[in-house]
């Protein structure tokens, strides 16, 4: 099964590959006849003025300034196709990648990290090899901000089923999944730029006494051309075109603070409009049938408005601002009162359309989200959607399986636990599968509770909050030793348990390793207890046997453990849960292995 989806995905790679390389022989010839239509124009140009023939050189102007654009607006549209395929083309490299395990150089999150959450920092949802690299198919910042939210908190029941039920009619729509993601990849502009840009949106209007601008931009202009001309072509005094000038200075003067403001806070986020541009036509062109779907796209058309026509409206304002930049635009500025113009324009689009636009990047942020599940559920047909129970304190899943583990290496196990107070203690020898088990239970419920399907054949869990203690580290720039820091990820736990907004399913690894084996012991026993009392239920992995004969104290602490088996000093291990108590020890022989003498 995995080996036809790569197929799928390589033999898209060709065909957008092959594409690009069409358009890319068309691009390089459009390079060379614009260049070569320039040449002929100057020479055109030259030779007629050479010859004093007036009509020929207006007739080669005029060809030139007609053609001459269209041919580059053609060229740029040929140039942008060549730019989709190749992104597609990416894109389908990214998925092959992804099914082999090679994670590498894809966005890993790193700026969502927290190593104070509950559970994101030992479950590696972000990082390197993480879930986020696995399940990320956002193209902007704001679309990658709204998937990791969804990563680091569990929604509600009814929240995950509509999720489930969008993500189910997006799946199997692969040419439009990817062409939504590929078109966000315009976007070149970080967070920063545009949180920046919603901001500036947000603030008042640069220019908020409309009419005597709107007047002076009917007026001067027109009077200050006027006066040129005749000052050159007549009889008119300098002092007309000069004075005109100087008032139309003394406007730009009274705007050029914010019209600079405007510059400076939207000339990085002309890339991101462009890209949401694209991304909101590709919904607005496109049939839903869930009603989340559909209210998402309704968002981009309503009230006579279209969103992509509004946001291109945006794009070629801001276009235009950017082009302070150029020394032209200065002296055109002058006469023209250019920042008048834009800043007026601006200011109308932000008085009427500013209470839409964060909810169309909210909306495309969302859709993002949504995309990237359905591309992570395409690539693995295998796995299942779990189902959401309303009974609290339920985990029930078959051939559970960690999904950032190659299928060829997976061990899957079969699992159930449920009740309140309820306590698995996982005894094993030495890297035999404990964390690893921990981890895969705990990763497939933040699948789970996110909407996304888990790698398992069938899962039933509540809505829980999953709180993890298993990579505690000593700091030296805090003077925390390891067990001080395993001691107050405890006291996190039981402070969330304090008033917990739902259930928490705790996963303990390796508890209390940092102390004596006798305090080890009390202290685990006692938290233990503590814990079978609380909304909670969970998991406590340890190499303390006698932990296990809590069984016998409480009715709600189960023992499961992991084996291995020594043959010709060889240890080979099954990575399969068991019931009851280890009983199977390898330390001594790994220890050998490493050449330190074990005596008998």
């Amino acid at each position: 099964m995995k080996q036809e989806i790569v197929t799928t995905y390589e033999e898209r790679i060709q065909k957008f590959r092959a594409l690009a390389n069409q358009l890319a022989i068309r691009d390089k010839n459009l390079s060379w006849f614009r260049t070569l239509l320039f040449i002929m124009f100057l020479v055109g140009l030259i030779y007629f003025a050479n010859q004093r023939e007036g009509t020929a050189i207006t007739a080669v102007i005029t060809v030139f300034v007609l053609s001459f654009p269209v041919l580059v607006r053609y060229h740029n549209r040929i140039k942008k196709q060549r730019f989709h395929l190749q992104s597609l083309q990416q894109i389908n490299e990214e998925e092959v990648n992804r099914l082999n395990g090679q994670l590498k150089g894809l966005d890993g999150g790193q700026a969502y990290q927290d190593l104070s959450h509950p559970y994101t920092g030992d479950l590696d949802v972000f990082g390197e090899h993480s879930l986020f690299q696995l399940i990320n198919r956002c193209s902007t910042s704001k679309g990658k901000r709204t998937l990791a939210q969804q990563m680091q908190q569990p929604a509600s029941r009814q929240e995950v089923l509509s999720r489930q039920a969008a993500v189910q009619e997006l799946l199997p729509q692969l040419d439009w999944r990817q062409d939504f993601q590929a078109h966000g990849r315009v976007a070149q502009a970080n967070e920063q730029d545009t949180d920046t840009l919603l901001k500036w949106i947000e603030e008042p209007l640069a220019i908020e006494k409309r009419l005597p601008y709107v007047v002076a931009l009917f007026t001067l202009p027109l009077m200050t051309l006027v006066g040129i001309f005749f000052y050159f072509f007549g009889d008119a005094s300098a002092y007309w075109p000069v004075g005109l000038l100087f008032v139309n200075g003394v406007i730009l003067w009274s705007t050029a603070n914010k019209a600079s403001l405007t510059h400076k806070k939207t000339s990085h986020s002309i890339s991101a409009l462009q890209a949401y541009k694209a991304m909101i036509g590709s919904v607005e062109q496109k049939d839903f049938e869930h009603e989340r779907l559909q209210q998402l796209k309704g968002y981009f058309l309503h009230e006579g408005v279209q969103a992509s026509k509004e946001i291109k409206k945006l794009e070629y304002i801001l276009d235009n601002f950017n082009a302070r930049g150029n020394l032209f635009y200065h002296i055109f500025n002058v006469v023209l009162l250019l920042d008048v113009y834009w800043l007026l324009r601006a200011d109308r689009w932000k008085k009427n359309l500013r209470g839409d636009i964060s909810r169309w990047f909210d909306s495309i942020s969302e859709l993002e989200m949504l995309n990237s599940i359905a591309g992570f559920a395409y690539s693995h047909p295998d796995y299942a959607f779990p189902q959401i129970t309303e009974q609290p304190y339920v985990f029930e899943a078959e051939n559970l399986g960690h999904c950032l583990i190659q299928s060829e290496g997976r061990v899957s196990n079969d699992f159930g636990m449920q009740g309140k107070g309820t306590v698995c203690i996982i005894t094993g020898s030495n890297m035999s599968g404990k964390s690893t088990f921990l981890r895969t239970v705990g990763i497939n419920i933040v699948l789970a509770l996110m909407g996304a399907p888990v790698c398992a054949n069938k899962m039933t869990t509540s809505v829980t909050q999953v709180f993890t203690s298993m990579r505690t580290q000593d700091s030296l720039e805090e003077s925390v030793s390891s067990f001080y820091a395993e001691l107050k990820r405890l006291k996190q736990l039981l402070q969330m348990l304090e008033a917990p907004k739902i259930p928490v399913m705790f996963m303990l690894d390796e508890i209390l390793k940092g102390t004596n084996s006798q305090d080890r012991h009390n202290g685990a026993a006692s938290l233990i207890r503590q814990l079978s009392k609380l909304p909670s239920f969970g998991f406590v992995s340890t190499h303390d046997l006698e932990l296990g004969r809590m069984e016998n104290e409480l009715d709600i602490v189960i023992n499961y453990s992991f084996t291995s088996t020594i043959e010709q000093d060889e240890i080979y291990f099954d990575y399969k849960i068991h019931q009851g108590i280890c009983k199977s020890f390898n330390a001594s022989k790994l220890m050998a292995k490493m050449g330190i003498a074990i005596e008998d």
